[in-house]
């Protein structure tokens, strides 16, 4: 399939109409009312949207001349991206804003709901192994752009307080190159890439894979267009694909991630910490503090 036939789906679906059947009728005119949101469903979340087999799904996008449903959804996918800004996502959080309660609490009960919705869609099986992989590697290389940056000092600034080598990638361009001249075998890149794509991700992931490094990614909508790059996928929505997401959920993930690392390894993890600890008061910044005392009283604290 074509980028062409990709940018007039509308067009591609009204001139295969006549040959499809009553069942990819009903999967052609969901998705073209509900495109925003069929971009992002697997196969057999749609048919079970549906009442139909997953099959029927699969035969639909062989019906429009793709190689199969996740070939028709990476290009629903693209055109979403395509369409939806920034300013967009933003406006539609702003309008989801009732007057009625405060904006504190509906924000907090949206990440809520996201936070619960996480539970269900991130694979224990794939957290246990991105542990089981962290733990065992030389170093990790962790990966993230521009808001996602944050994400990335984060977990390099915990692990290393674990004994753990860590090498943040958060420069773009050009610049992410000398910090891979020494990705291996036996390292670990640890990639946290959400919504938007680039050919340099794509890149800098199959790099990896080439490498002979294995390659966590945390993603939201990603995971078709990269897991043939991927080792263990951490799919964790983060609310609806028109939301102005928070960093709430992955970051909640990294935080799991974290503990569930120390508790791999508790003597290193504690050892290292007792060692940062006997650094700072030889360097002398165990230094007293101010802290509140219930009573509203201050008092100094070694």
């Amino acid at each position: 399939m074509g980028e062409n036939e990709c940018n007039e789906f509308g067009e591609l679906v009204r001139a295969h109409f006549d040959s499809l059947t009553k069942s990819e009728r009903r999967i052609a005119d969901y998705i073209l009312h509900n495109q925003d949101e069929a971009a992002f469903l697997a196969a057999a979340e749609l048919a079970d949207r549906l009442g139909l087999s997953e099959a029927t799904v699969v035969r639909f996008a062989h019906s429009l001349g793709f190689s199969g449903f996740p070939e028709l959804r990476a290009c629903l996918q693209d055109l979403f991206r395509r369409r939806v800004s920034h300013a967009a996502r933003l406006r539609k959080k702003l309008a989801e804003i009732s007057p009625e309660s405060h904006i504190l609490e509906q924000v907090v009960a949206m990440e809520m709901e996201y936070l619960t919705e996480a539970l269900r869609t991130v694979s224990r099986d794939a957290f246990d192994e991105a542990v089981r992989l962290i733990c065992g590697a030389r170093r990790t290389f962790v990966y993230a752009l521009s808001g996602s940056a944050t994400l990335a000092e984060l977990l390099q600034h915990r692990l290393r307080r674990f004994g753990l080598e860590v090498v943040p990638l958060t420069q773009s361009g050009r610049e992410i190159c000398e910090p891979l001249l020494s990705l291996g075998s036996d390292d670990v890149l640890f990639a946290m890439l959400f919504f938007n794509l680039s050919d340099v991700m794509e890149a800098t992931l199959a790099y990896a894979k080439a490498c002979g490094a294995k390659v966590i990614l945390l993603t939201d909508t990603l995971a078709p267009l990269l897991q043939e790059h991927t080792d263990v996928l951490l799919e964790a929505q983060r609310g609806p694909v028109m939301a102005f997401h928070s960093l709430i959920v992955p970051m909640t993930i990294i935080q799991a991630l974290v503990i569930a690392v120390a508790m791999s390894n508790k003597e290193k993890s504690l050892a290292t910490l007792d060692k940062l600890d006997d650094i700072r008061r030889r360097l002398n910044f165990d230094a007293a503090v101010r802290i509140w005392q219930p009573e509203g009283k201050k008092a100094d604290r070694g």
